[in-house]
Order: structure tokens, then sequence, then C-alpha cells
């Protein structure tokens, strides 16, 4: 299993709630697609955060993961779109020590 953590920065003012509507087209997009395990978005408590949301997911592995992206052509307007309000910061990760 890997997890995509996505940090995003909220590059103008008052656009979180469109931000959470596009977010929420492509997690439906992705939790169709084989390999997809979970997703969360988390919003900070602090509104002067840098980081406002931060998207943790879930999937069986990177090459699944590429798979996904690579099947929804879609995908490339969502980012553009998402671009216009705010900055993404993903990347895929292993767990490196647990307790």
């Amino acid at each position: 299993m890997i997890t995509l953590i996505n940090a995003f920065e909220i590059t103008q003012v008052g656009k979180e709630g469109e931000f959470i509507q596009l977010w929420n087209e492509t997690a439906d997009l992705m939790k169709k697609e084989p390999g997809f395990i979970d997703t969360k978005l988390h919003r900070s408590l602090d509104p002067k955060a840098r980081f406002q949301f931060v998207n943790i997911a879930h999937w069986e592995s990177p090459e699944i993961w590429q798979q996904a992206i690579a099947a929804n052509p879609g995908l490339k307007d969502w980012w553009q779109k998402i671009a216009v309000i705010a900055e993404a910061n993903p990347a895929l990760y292993n767990v490196e020590v647990q307790y």
C-alpha cells in the first residue's frame, strides 16, 4: 500500500468552497478506480496555515495509482481548474516507521 499526500495552498481568498467542490468531483472519479483504498480531505484549524487542505489517500501501489491517473483524461481539466485557486503539492509515500 502507498499513501498519496497532497497539501493544497489556497491562493485565492474565499475560494475554499469551490476547492472542496472540485476535490469532491475528483474523489468521486478516483474512488471508482481499481486499487483505490480510501481518501480523506483534512482542513486546517488554523485559518492562517500555509496549507489549508491536505488530502491523504491510499492506493494498492504506485503503478495502480499511475494507471488510475492515466485512465482519467478529465483530470487534466481538473488540475487546470485547481491551479487557478490553489497550489497543489502531491507526492507518494511509504510508511517508514509505525508505532
